[in-house]
């Protein structure tokens, strides 16, 4: 298992005793804080880490009257910097709740602070955090502009795991800007840094996953698989149950990209129990939404298809994981689409729609309003048929997909004409 997880699971504990005795001492807080969102437990971070400016704020309040607290006041600026450092984690809480304006707004504030303290190395960990949420904003010029300042800085300093995180981030960067090549590049740098430290092991095994990834967008299946079974391997003499069963989630996706849908249903399969066994929630409901989709894919509506993408939605709802709540109800609406259960089908693409539009994703919307056009048609409504499948082809066209666009355009003109509807976009 991750040693580093290990450590920082008993530093928690510590920690947790420790704030209990010493609750106005913000630096413990800090660091519980801290030590809970580097293990992703966002919750709970947030809880401690609010906890800081309750307990450093400049003034408290007795009957109503403020009173000024001397000690605040004589450690404001060491106060400061522990607020920044705060700031930088609270931005991950934020980023986990799908708030990226939020979150860059933390990180900004803490890395002016950081510069004007001149303490580069949070400077360079809060840059590319802030590199990480241009990334996924789209920004990819920002991004890649916040993670050559962490890039620099860990190169002056000649911190070689940070240089190694900082190299992994700018190729997650240029994959998103189709840099394939590029991006391979710098995840084999990262990779060779990495694995100059054992304790590294960890960080190296998501190297090659992301190897993986980077190699499957760029079409190179082989070697994708290759970068998959190595990582694999790695996170099983770690015992690392929770990243075993998402590495089997990526295979299934390679499978599927070879055309070998039974290897891909066998290797879900595999995903899913693999998340049973780490107890892993948010994991087994990713593989349950996988698995359940490769099933429907294949026509099998059966009850545990609908069980496996049931379940799978329910964790999404209440957890707030907006994507991933789009996906499973989109893919639980086609099974009833399938099936021919048109109004609970309905029901489901039109919760998928709203929150597509929220995330602002047009290939998911799109999808949606070709599958509400369907189900329109199904039902005899002709007219809000050819709504519907008007408004996926504007989308389509709007994403890139020509040929999705011309289709629809086609079909809503057709529908159009069937309903006897003269006044229509051209």
């Amino acid at each position: 298992m991750n040693q580093s997880y290990i450590l920082t699971q008993e530093v928690i504990e510590n920690y947790r005793l420790i704030c209990q005795q010493e609750p106005q001492n913000i630096e413990n807080w800090l660091i519980l804080g801290r030590c809970l969102t580097d293990i992703q437990r966002y919750d709970e971070a947030q809880e401690a880490l609010t906890k800081i400016f309750e307990e450093g704020r400049f003034f408290s309040f007795k009957n109503g009257i403020p009173r000024l607290r001397l000690t605040s006041l004589l450690h404001w600026r060491q106060n400061r910097l522990l607020f920044a450092k705060a700031y930088a984690d609270l931005a991950m809480v934020s980023l986990n709740q799908g708030n990226l304006a939020e979150s860059e707004r933390l990180l900004t504030m803490a890395l002016a602070v950081f510069e004007k303290e001149e303490n580069d190395f949070e400077y360079a960990r809060a840059a590319n955090r802030l590199g990480m949420v241009y990334r996924l904003a789209g920004a990819f010029e920002s991004a890649e502009e916040a993670h050559y300042r962490a890039k620099n800085l860990a190169q002056k300093h000649n911190w070689s795991a940070v240089l190694a995180e900082t190299l992994g981030n700018l190729g997650m960067v240029y994959e998103g800007k189709d840099r394939f090549d590029l991006a391979l590049e710098h995840h084999a740098d990262a990779l060779k840094l990495f694995e100059q430290d054992s304790k590294h092991c960890f960080e190296a095994a998501c190297v090659q996953r992301q190897i993986g990834l980077c190699s499957l967008r760029k079409g190179d299946i082989v070697c994708a698989l290759e970068a998959f079974r190595n990582s694999f391997h790695s996170f099983e003499q770690q015992k690392e149950l929770s990243m075993q069963s998402r590495i089997l989630n990526d295979i299934t996706l390679a499978y599927q990209a070879l055309g070998d849908d039974e290897k891909a249903l066998e290797t879900a399969e595999q995903s899913v129990f693999m998340a049973k066994q780490s107890k892993d929630a948010f994991e087994l409901a990713a593989n349950q939404l996988l698995y359940g989709g490769l099933r429907v894919e294949q026509n099998n509506t059966d009850q545990e298809t609908e069980e496996l993408l049931s379940s799978a939605l329910a964790y999404f709802k209440e957890k707030n994981k907006k994507s991933e709540n789009a996906n499973a109800a989109a893919m639980l609406g086609l099974l009833y689409l399938r099936r021919g259960e048109w109004d609970r089908a309905e029901s489901l693409f039109k919760d998928s729609m709203h929150i597509e539009e929220m995330l602002h994703r047009s290939l998911g919307l799109a999808s949606d309003y070709s599958n509400l056009g369907l189900i329109a048609q199904k039902k005899g409504q002709k007219q809000k048929a050819a709504e519907y499948w008007y408004k996926a082809s504007l989308l389509f066209e709007s994403s890139g997909d020509q040929n999705s666009a011309e289709y629809f355009k086609k079909q809503s003109l057709l529908m159009w004409e069937a309903a006897g509807v003269l006044l229509r976009p051209k």
